[in-house]
């Protein structure tokens, strides 16, 4: 199994690191390739038809009769009859159909925005997660690198007889303990990357450079959410469907007829006018308003909850700057502290449990400052998520 994942390691890395894609270029291919995308893309021409749907006019019927005037049906004396219909709509319906049928574009456009801008925060997510493990991986192999650091100078000091076997066995499984641990984090390593590649919808595999940092957007109080945009078009749809069922009658019907009789031909034209009497649309204006209502509200929900929510994030990036500061400078004094520990166990002035001690309170110091790094990372996305920094 070590073997296995080793080799894989290996074909990850046979791209140089000079070729390695930061994430800005990884992102924008995977704009350009993903499936996903692509999908989402054609919500925008299925509301193209779907407006078309709303303000093409009905179809024109033709009516075709043939009668027989003949008391005894045997003689040739035969007629006929033609007629034609037109549903014609009212006088300012067009301009309501034709509002609706924008209404309609515009929250297709704006749903399109959104899962655009989620997908970009999505990835964004999983690149932090696969950034992450290679820090984490590169501790694991800090923290095997000192342990056969100690487990050499344990050697030399077995041989000299200075300390017991017990103490260099010791030594050697701490070594043996980090290995595991790598190993390890090899495999979540391959995880973290191929779920990223896999939600890219990026089919080729790609060197990525891990040391690319996110920061807060240009746009850093603004409110540009693209959930409140994509609210804020199905309320306008909602209003121009309850501009269109203002009216009680949108059709009436031309008809023109002509009937050819063996003593006569008549021709008729006319208009059938519906009357709203029973149905007068009340109902479908009444739910058209609560849906125009009901949409300012959720995006006024919607506005607070992510005021409360930059609030929040702005005071979390603040808090963890500060303590990614205080973090630094007490690994510092740690690595300070293992050198000098390290110097001293040399010359058999430093217990060995001392040593490894003060090595794990490093190598637990720097996991956190990675922990700290990348809850800032995720809050800096959320917070561009949030300011339209991902919006299309």
């Amino acid at each position: 199994m070590e073997v296995n994942i080793k080799i894989l390691l290996v074909l990850l890395l046979t791209v140089s690191l000079s070729q390695a894609e930061d994430f800005d270029t990884f992102l924008q291919d995977a704009i350009k390739k993903s499936p996903y995308l692509k999908a989402n893309s054609l919500n925008i021409d299925r509301a193209q038809e779907q407006a078309s749907l709303t303000t093409r006019y009905k179809n024109p019927s033709l009516r075709l009769v043939t009668s027989n005037f003949s008391e005894d049906k045997k003689s040739d004396t035969l007629g006929y009859a033609v007629g034609l219909t037109q549903p014609l709509r009212l006088w300012g319906l067009s301009d309501a159909r034709e509002g609706l049928a924008n209404a309609q574009k515009g929250e297709a456009s704006s749903f399109v925005q959104l899962n655009r801008a989620n997908f970009v925060k999505r990835l964004s997510l999983l690149f932090v997660k696969y950034k992450k493990v290679q820090e984490d991986k590169k501790l694991a192999k800090l923290a095997l690198n000192i342990s056969k650091k100690i487990a050499a100078i344990s050697k030399s000091r077995f041989k000299n007889g200075t300390i017991t076997q017990a103490k260099y066995i010791q030594a050697k499984v701490d070594v043996k303990r980090g290995k595991n641990f790598l190993n390890k984090v090899d495999i979540i390593s391959l995880e973290s990357y191929y779920s990223l590649l896999g939600f890219s919808g990026i089919s080729d595999e790609v060197a990525l450079d891990s040391a690319y940092e996110f920061h807060l957007s240009a746009n850093h109080s603004g409110i540009n959410s693209a959930s409140v945009a994509f609210t804020k078009s199905k309320q306008k749809r909602a209003e121009a469907q309850a501009e269109l069922n203002s009216h009680k009658i949108e059709w009436v019907t031309a008809f023109g007829k002509f009937e050819k009789e063996p003593t006569q031909s008549i021709a008729r034209i006319g208009v059938n006018i519906p009357l709203a009497v029973f149905n007068r649309k009340t109902q479908e204006k009444q739910i058209a308003k609560l849906q125009v209502k009901t949409s300012k509200l959720i995006a006024q929900n919607q506005i607070n909850a992510i005021t409360k929510s930059l609030k929040k994030l702005d005071i979390s990036i603040n808090a963890l700057n500060v303590l990614e500061q205080s973090t630094q400078e007490l690994l510092e004094s740690q690595n300070e502290l293992l050198l000098m520990y390290e110097n001293g166990y040399k010359i058999a002035n430093i217990n060995l449990i001392e040593l490894q001690m003060i090595k794990n309170q490093m190598i637990k110091t720097k996991a956190e400052l990675i922990n700290i790094q990348t809850k800032r990372e995720q809050n800096i996305i959320e917070h561009n998520f949030l300011t339209g920094e991902y919006n299309e």
